[in-house]
């Protein structure tokens, strides 16, 4: 698994404030959102779950290697059916994208692609389970997905805070949206984007937004 566009723009997206202390990433691949989330703020701890086992390892590796090795912790797990009594501020989700396409031949990337073995069900199950009182889902989807979670999340009496739509480029239409949810009811704040220029450059955006994470950007 490489390192995508999606979570280095989701990681630079989320904000994190002082009163988290405890994030759950789910599907943490090979740990890159969770490093993200460690060099954002000195005072949260951060649990990875994986239930590949070669992006398990991949992470486990990443993270030991990283300066903020003592706040990671990767778990090697199926998260449907994964708890503890820790219950979490943030919980955050690069999650599977594709409920009605084709899936790829290869397991792990059916894993990490499809929602064959986690679906947008689970994950608001997982943030009713293992959510603080006061805690926030967030996740990044291709937009008909995202639609789907925003009806689900209304099913349960939660909220949507904060929605981005992402373009590729300024005069293409949105691919990708990026949600905040919580659990009381709060107006959205909705805002667009787009990654690049129409001569393949990066937007001033796009920049602006990721630059913490981009060596030479």
């Amino acid at each position: 698994m490489k390192v995508g566009t999606d979570t280095i723009l989701f990681g630079s997206w989320l904000n994190l404030s002082i009163n988290q202390k405890l994030i759950l990433d789910v599907g943490t691949g090979t740990g890159l959102l969770a490093l993200m989330m460690a060099q954002k703020s000195t005072n949260i701890k951060i649990t990875g779950l994986e239930i590949d086992q070669n992006a398990y390892l991949q992470a486990v590796d990443n993270s030991s290697l990283s300066p903020w090795k003592n706040r990671i912790r990767i778990i090697h797990t199926d998260a449907r059916v994964w708890s503890t009594s820790d219950k979490f501020d943030l919980i955050i989700s690069n999650p599977p994208y594709f409920s009605n396409s084709l899936a790829p031949n290869t397991i792990p990337k059916r894993h990490a692609r499809h929602q064959e073995s986690f679906s947008l069900y689970d994950l608001v199950d997982l943030w009713k389970r293992q959510g603080s009182i006061n805690s926030e889902l967030s996740c990044i989807l291709p937009v008909n997905e995202a639609e789907k979670l925003i009806a689900l999340i209304d099913e349960n009496g939660f909220s949507l805070k904060k929605y981005t739509t992402v373009k590729p480029k300024s005069t293409l239409i949105p691919n990708r949206a990026m949600l905040l949810f919580v659990k009381e009811n709060v107006p959205t704040l909705k805002s667009e984007l787009y990654i690049r220029n129409e001569d393949g450059t990066y937007s001033e955006e796009y920049i602006k937004l990721t630059k913490d994470f981009y060596l030479g950007l």
